[in-house]
């Protein structure tokens, strides 16, 4: 008998997906993919350039990918693509100002022309752009467009959205407000596969997948990816995937292995800000 929460689930199983390479033989950018989404989860997607991350994010989406083997079910996420935020914003606006953006979506989805006015100005505003709503995208910045792209693809309340690498390209604060709009997403249902080899964007127990060569190489909570189950003892498989640890992570094992610190090791500000002054970390970070 088949689990009512697992016939909900978006499941991939032997995902591959191929390319001609130029010498005529096939390439594998996903090799032997299995992988289970559920329905509300966060799943952090990370992996050096040519890991396949990217590659994978798009099938989660739903999109079109050449090449590809293997099979899907949706589940939760349904037939129809999901919402896709793209690293260049520029590449999936349509219209011709935030605005006409915002209006261009709801139009889409079918929401009542009496609503389109105050919708539009809920999404503008989120988005930080109540002020840039009638200018062409020439004369704004490329985080501001981001975040119209963002704001865009955040207007249906889809079931499923994908954001790859959405943030690699902005400063700090419209950084924080691309995450604060999937948080919200999340907080209200929806499940998010968020992209990214930024790794201070990862969160203690939320779930990490890790690609390199095509291939699934970790599939754990954020501290364990950082850390490893054995900090004394092995290597980080963060580092085995290729990707650097953070200054503050490579900071917590140091002080860990010279034994000025305790497990769990600290990830974000709120866990450091527990241990300051008692570690003597105080000049340190």
């Amino acid at each position: 008998m088949v689990d009512h929460q697992e016939a909900d689930d978006l499941i991939v199983s032997g995902l591959s997906v191929y390319t001609d390479a130029v010498d005529g033989a096939d390439r594998s950018r996903l090799e032997e993919v299995e992988l289970k989404l559920s329905r509300g989860e966060w799943l952090n997607l990370v992996g050096v350039n040519g890991s396949g991350k990217s590659t994978l994010a798009r099938v989660l989406a739903g999109l079109p990918e050449a090449g590809a083997v293997g099979s899907m079910r949706r589940g939760f996420a349904g037939e129809e693509p999901a919402a896709y935020v793209m690293q260049q914003p520029d590449t999936q606006l349509f219209g011709q100002t935030p605005r006409e953006e915002m209006a261009f979506v709801l139009e889409w989805q079918g929401v009542p022309a009496s609503e389109l006015p105050q919708t539009a100005e809920r999404m503008l505003a989120r988005a930080d752009l109540s002020a840039f709503a009638d200018e062409p995208w020439a004369r704004l910045s490329g985080g501001q467009r981001q975040l119209a792209a963002v704001a865009a693809a955040a207007a249906g309340r889809s079931r499923l959205i994908v954001f790859d690498e959405a943030t690699s390209m902005l400063d700090g604060a419209a950084a924080a407000r691309v995450r604060a709009i999937a948080r919200e997403l999340h907080a209200a249902g929806t499940a998010v596969v968020w992209v990214t080899q930024r790794l201070e964007e990862l969160e203690p127990e939320r779930r990490v997948v890790a690609m390199a060569d095509g291939r699934i190489a970790f599939d754990g909570s954020g501290r364990e990816f950082i850390y490893g189950r054995h900090p004394l003892r092995e290597e980080p498989p963060c580092l085995r995937c290729g990707l650097r640890l953070p200054y503050l992570a490579s900071l917590a094992l140091e002080l860990y292995r010279s034994g000025h610190l305790d497990a769990p090791l600290p990830m974000n500000e709120s866990e450091w800000s527990g241990i300051r002054g008692r570690a003597g970390t105080d000049e340190a970070i």
